[in-house]
């Protein structure tokens, strides 16, 4: 029987509450629950803020605690190695932009060729915005990353490509050869094995036989300035893997949601600026930073109904989600779904006490944003879509679908 939920209330939840206590505090529970967020710190300073009560959630006091280190005002010279495809290249995207707003120097070093029909595509086609800003942009085989770059010596690599060691050793190699200071590398969040205790933290059980957990023991070997970076699911705006437009093609076109579960599975979110002012402070902070992992997301978690959920009311439209058990009905749901059908939701504790990051992610407001620029495109009635797989479950549990 399908389980239709009413687009009424959203659950979010945050572990904000491990940012006021040290780790080891006998209170501090491994999950918490918050309606706090916070605002994001400048990138040169390192303020403590203080939340108050107030109708909007997004209004905080700021304490003058200030403390601006040398090397957050050296200005750096930094290549980011960017994967052509995938949702990690919005990343190399805004960690450019934001390390050039900085006054550093940037090179982008995209895998594959400038004239490829991938550079068609966001945020690929969207990268004049870094040449106008002052940045370099280059396209080649990471395996040749000295010829592909002129010769050039960077302060900080950011190797924002590999899944393997085999994709990633060339770079770091060449990055330690070359006399480069710091290595960055954007792992994933998705290496962590499943786990009874949410959210996961750094220092978890990962699995062993994951490529990204390879890249990451060569570097603690091989470099002597190296940070590391777990990210989840992200949005914003050039990103080319869908997220939040699955639910907006959906709510849209006034067909159900099907979502595999319960749908009160836990997952993370965070809008991709969340991610470049984190890397952006381990650039600038490099001994905070140094020999740290970095689970790479928001301070908040969502349930996947609450998600849809969101995602209707950015747009401003009702939303019907029809719950299923993937086995029954003969479906993967990892063809399905976007999201994992579980919980998956990591916690940036290492963050916000070696780097004093704070989020900025706030769903409900990024989603407004995001369905802006969804109908912006025509996405809402240009675009043809095949809802086949939706149609195989709707059938099984007898749901109509409207024409």
């Amino acid at each position: 029987m399908a389980t239709l939920a009413s687009s009424s209330s959203t659950v979010l939840f945050s572990a904000s509450s491990s940012n006021l206590l040290p780790f080891s505090h006998p209170s501090t529970s491994r999950l918490s629950f918050s309606s706090s967020l916070h605002s994001s710190s400048s990138l040169l300073i390192s303020p403590t803020f203080l939340a108050y009560t107030s109708s909007s959630s997004r209004h905080f006091a700021t304490h003058a605690a200030l403390s601006i280190s040398a090397s957050a005002a050296e200005k750096k010279k930094v290549l980011i190695v960017n994967t052509n495809s995938g949702g990690h290249a919005v990343i190399g995207f805004y960690f450019a932009k934001e390390l050039l707003g900085a006054g550093h120097a940037v090179t982008v070093l995209t895998v594959g060729e400038e004239g490829s029909d991938k550079m068609k595509k966001p945020p690929f086609n969207r990268f004049s915005e870094i040449v106008s800003a002052g940045g370099r942009t280059v396209w080649g085989n990471p395996e040749e990353v000295g010829s592909v770059v002129g010769g050039e010596v960077f302060d900080v690599v950011l190797d924002n490509n590999g899944k393997d060691l085999e994709a990633v050793r060339p770079v770091i190699d060449w990055a330690k050869s070359s006399g480069a200071k710091q290595l960055l590398f954007i792992s994933s969040a998705g290496i962590y094995k499943p786990t009874d205790e949410p959210p996961h933290v750094e220092g978890d059980v990962v699995k062993a036989d994951a490529g990204h957990v390879g890249v990451e023991k060569y570097i603690e070997e091989t470099f002597g300035n190296w940070a590391i970076f777990r990210p989840q699911y992200m949005i914003g705006s050039g990103n080319n893997k869908d997220c939040e437009e699955w639910f907006f093609d959906r709510i849209v076109r006034d067909r159900p949601v099907p979502i595999p579960g319960s749908g009160l599975q836990l997952t993370n979110i965070a809008h991709v600026r969340d991610l470049s002012s984190m890397l952006t402070l381990a650039v600038e902070n490099p001994e905070a930073a140094n020999h740290s992992i970095f689970n790479c997301v928001s301070d908040r978690a969502v349930t996947l109904d609450g998600m849809a959920k969101l995602c209707a009311q950015a747009a401003g439209r009702p939303v019907n989600i029809v719950h299923y058990d993937p086995k029954a009905v003969g479906i993967d749901a990892k063809k399905a779904f976007p999201f994992r059908n579980m919980h998956f939701y990591a916690e940036p504790r290492a963050a916000k006490t070696k780097l004093r990051w704070r989020s900025t992610t706030n769903l409900p407001e990024d989603l407004k944003e995001r369905f802006e620029e969804y109908v912006k495109i025509g996405r809402d009635k240009k675009k043809p879509i095949k809802f086949e797989l939706d149609d195989k479950i709707l059938e099984a549990l007898k749901v109509p679908v409207p024409v």
